[in-house]
C-alpha cells in the first residue's frame, strides 16, 4: 500500500500527548489496546492520521512496517529533539520512501541526519531545508535518487562534500539554493547524468580565507544551468555541447573586480550553449574590468538571447560588446526598460561597429515597458534603421492600455519609423484593463 505522510509544526494550542484517564482511572490509551485490534484499527486510516495517532502511542509505527510510503513531509523545529526527529526520517527510510521533503529549523550546533538516510535505495527525490551545518557521515550512495534539492546548508568538510555529490549515479535534477560552503576551498561536483542544475548564492560566505570556495561542475550531459548570485564564491563548468539553456543572474551593488572576472570565467564556459538569458546586472559587473570585455567568449550557437533586470542603456559600451558576441542570434528579448544615455540617435558610439547578428541573421526583437518616451521611441528607430534582416518588432506598452489617446500617439510615432527589412512588421501589444485581456496589433 502506498501511503503520503505529512508532518507539521504542531499549532500553538496545548495538546495532552500523554496517556488520558477517564473517570474511573481506567486508561485511554491506543497502547493498551492489542497488537492485532491496533492493527485492524490502523489499516482504516491514511497514513496522515495514523501519525497523529504515533504521537500518541510509540507503538503505532510499529504496527504499520507492512506500508510502503510514498511521500514523507517532515516540517518542524529541533531545538532538543533531534532524535525523535531522525526516528521519524529512519521510519520514513524503513517503509521504502521514494519522495522524501525535510524542512527543519531552530538547531542546536552541527546536526546529523541518520545514515540510514544516504544509502536509501527507494529514495527518488530528496527536499533538505536547513539552516544549519550538517554533519555528513562517511558512507553515501544514493543509488536511485534523481531529484535533490538542498537549500541553506553549511557545509563543512571537503571529502565528505565531494563525496556527496558524487556518489549520484541517477542524479537528473540538482538544486543548491542558499548554501554555504564554510571553510572549503576547492569542492568538485561530478554527476554524470545531470540535466539540470540551479545554484542561488547571494550570501556572503563565512569563509576565513576571504576568497570564496572554488565549485568545479562537472556534468557530461547538462542540458540546463541556472545561477544567481554575487559571485562570492567560483563556479567552473566543464560542460559538453549538449547544454541548451542557461539562465544567469546577479545584482551589480556591490560588485568588485575579483566578481567581474568570475562571471567572465562563468560566461566563457557557458559558450556552447544554445538560449542564453543575462540579467542586465551581468554587464553592470562586467563593467568593473574592462579589459574583459574586448576578450568575451563568442556564442555561435545562441539564436535566443534575453535580457532582464534592472533598466539597460542601448550605448552602454559593455552591452555592445556582449552583442557583439552572438554572431548567430536571431531572437532578441529585452523584458526590462532599454533608453539611451545620449539624448541623439545618430551618435556614432551606438551599435558601432556593427554586431555581426545586426546584418544577417537577426530577425525578431521584443521591448518591454514603452511608454512613448523620446529615449524609448529612438531605441526602436535604431533597431530598425540597422537590423537589415528584421522580420517584426514586438512593443510591449507600459501603462498605456487604459488611455486611448496615448495609444493612438505611440501607433503614429512607430508607424512612421523607417525600416531597413522592408519586410518588418511592428507589433504592439499591451493589456486592457476594461476587458482583462491581452491585445495585440500589427501596424
Amino acid at each position: 500500500m502506498e501511503t503520503t505522510c505529512v508532518i507539521q509544526k504542531p499549532q500553538k494550542k496545548k495538546q495532552k500527548l500523554n496517556e488520558e484517564e477517564d473517570i474511573d482511572g481506567n486508561s485511554k490509551s491506543l497502547g493498551n489496546l492489542p497488537e492485532e485490534i491496533l492493527r485492524h484499527i490502523l489499516s482504516f486510516l491514511p497514513t496522515k492520521d495514523a501519525v497523529g495517532t504515533s504521537l500518541v502511542s510509540k507503538r503505532v509505527l510499529c504496527v504499520r512496517d507492512s506500508s510502503v510510503i510514498n511521500r514523507f513531509t517532515l516540517c518542524c523545529d529541533v531545538l532538543h529533539d533531534a532524535s525523535r526527529v531522525n526516528t521519524w526520517i529512519s521510519a520514513a527510510v524503513r517503509h521504502n520512501v521514494q519522495m522524501l521533503d525535510i524542512k527543519l529549523d531552530k538547531f542546536k550546533g552541527e546536526f546529523s541526519l541518520p545514515y540510514v538516510l544516504f544509502t536509501c535505495k527507494t529514495l527518488k527525490s530528496l527536499h533538505l531545508c536547513m539552516p544549519c551545518m550538517l554533519k555528513l557521515p562517511t558512507a553515501i550512495c544514493f543509488s536511485n535518487l534523481k531529484i535533490l534539492t538542498i537549500k541553506n546548508v553549511t557545509f563543512s568538510d571537503e571529502c565528505l562534500t565531494e563525496k556527496l555529490f558524487s556518489d549520484l549515479p541517477a542524479l537528473e535534477e540538482l538544486q543548491l539554493h542558499g548554501c554555504s560552503w564554510g571553510d572549503l576551498k576547492v569542492v568538485r561536483i561530478s554527476v554524470p547524468n545531470l540535466h539540470f542544475l540551479s545554484v542561488k548564492d547571494f550570501e556572503r560566505p563565512d569563509s576565513r580565507n576571504g576568497k570564496g570556495c572554488q565549485v568545479r561542475i562537472v556534468g557530461a550531459r547538462l542540458e540546463e544551468f541556472h545561477y544567481g548570485g554575487l559571485m562570492f564564491n567560483e563556479y567552473r563548468l566543464f560542460v559538453s555541447f549538449k547544454l541548451k539553456k542557461a539562465k544567469i543572474g546577479t545584482r551589480a551593488k556591490n560588485t568588485s573586480e575579483q566578481s567581474a572576472h568570475r562571471m567572465h570565467k562563468l560566461l566563457t564556459r557557458l559558450s556552447p550553449v544554445q538560449f542564453l538569458i543575462l540579467s542586465s546586472d551581468v554587464v553592470k559587473v562586467l563593467i568593473n574590468a574592462e579589459e574583459l570585455l574586448t576578450n568575451m567568449p563568442t556564442f555561435n550557437n545562441v539564436k535566443d538571447l534575453e535580457l532582464n533586470g534592472t533598466p539597460l542603456d542601448l550605448d552602454c559600451e559593455a552591452l555592445l560588446e556582449i552583442l557583439q558576441c552572438f554572431p548567430r542570434l536571431e531572437n532578441l528579448k529585452i523584458l526590462r526598460e532599454i533608453n539611451l544615455s545620449s539624448s541623439c540617435e545618430e551618435d556614432e558610439r551606438i551599435l558601432c561597429p556593427m554586431p555581426p547578428c545586426f546584418l544577417s541573421h537577426l530577425k525578431w526583437i521584443k521591448v518591454n515597458c514603452y511608454n512613448g518616451d523620446e529615449k524609448k521611441l529612438s531605441v526602436i528607430k535604431i533597431f530598425l534603421k540597422k537590423a537589415i534582416a528584421l522580420e517584426e518588432v514586438v512593443i510591449s506598452l507600459e501603462n498605456l492600455g487604459w488611455n486611448l489617446e496615448k495609444q493612438l500617439k505611440a501607433c503614429k510615432q512607430l508607424m512612421e519609423l523607417s525600416r531597413a527589412s522592408q519586410n518588418c512588421k511592428i507589433v504592439l501589444e499591451w493589456h486592457d484593463y476594461s476587458t482583462e485581456k491581452e491585445c495585440r496589433i500589427v501596424l
